[in-house]
């Protein structure tokens, strides 16, 4: 079976990494879908599609994990075409899916379309990329809150101080 796990992932962050690990464990491979992918530069949505999928990407083939494909999905105002569009996008089949999410929207907009959901664990005290931006903004360390890849990343596109400089 497959698992679909959706984020904003502004930025990915060890909660990810860890809720990756995690469902893995259960299903034989993953696809990550990247909401949101319209958006970026923003106080909110400070990196691009494009920068977001590297994230991921470099800090999972450096975890030695390679069953996963990675899509973005724009925002969409009708939940169920949402959800609808996700399989359009991955070739998946609603039957043979298991969406993982701990957002209480996510798991609606799957619900109505028959979708099963299960929760995954909230990793790292219930980590969040809000709660790292904000760290950011106030300078302060952010400890082992990201992965290596993507603190490598960060260093390449400037992100530490796109975050702390340009986003309004």
């Amino acid at each position: 079976m497959s698992a679909i796990f959706v984020g904003r992932f502004q930025p990915f962050h060890n909660g990810h990494l860890a809720a990756i690990k995690w469902i893995l464990k259960r299903e034989n491979q993953i696809f990550i879908i990247i909401g949101s992918a319209q958006e970026s530069l923003t106080k909110d949505n400070p990196f691009s599609f494009k920068e977001r999928r590297e994230m991921i990407k470099r800090t999972l083939l450096a975890e030695n994990i390679k069953n996963f494909k990675i899509f973005g999905i724009e925002d969409l105002s009708d939940d169920v075409f949402w959800a609808e569009n996700i399989f359009k996008i991955t070739k998946l089949k609603q039957k043979e899916v298991t969406v993982f999410t701990q957002n209480f929207w996510t798991k609606k907009c799957f619900e109505q379309i028959g979708v099963k959901v299960k929760p995954h664990p909230m990793f790292f005290n219930k980590l969040s990329a809000t709660k790292i931006r904000e760290k950011i903004r106030q300078n302060k360390k952010l400890g082992k809150l990201l992965p290596k890849e993507v603190l490598k990343y960060f260093k390449e596109i400037k992100g530490r101080e796109r975050i702390i400089n340009y986003v309004n």
